[in-house]
């Protein structure tokens, strides 16, 4: 991953982009493998991609849309990880994609150094 994000020219804190795909991706896993999804067709989809205001935009695409209680989360009332994604400097979102048989999480980081 870290050689990802410096391929991508980001001008930020590689190592905090990195803690941030893994706790992204540790939730997917942890709660987007809905039970009835055989594990053949099981996925998690990792897209990172630099914008032109220079932010990092790190996309973790999971198959349960569901997630009801995603405010709470990012609050850290429920769960630590995306409570910690934010404490990392990132701006966390969600959004459901057309097809909506799965849900996307969003992290964006600024670039340069982020106060924690």
């Amino acid at each position: 991953m870290r050689t990802a994000i410096t391929a991508l020219q980001w001008h930020g804190d590689v190592l905090r982009a990195v803690e941030v795909v893994s706790r992204l991706l540790d939730n997917g896993v942890r709660h987007g493998m809905p039970d009835e999804v055989p594990p053949h067709r099981r996925r998690i989809d990792l897209r990172t991609a630099v914008n032109e205001a220079g932010d990092l935009l790190i996309d973790v695409s999971d198959l349960n849309p569901s997630f009801p209680d995603f405010e709470e989360a990012a609050r850290g009332e429920k769960g630590r990880g995306l409570w910690h994604v934010a404490r990392l400097g990132a701006q966390v979102s969600r959004y459901l994609p057309h097809e909506s048989v799965s849900k996307t999480v969003r992290a964006v980081l600024p670039p340069g150094p982020v106060d924690a």
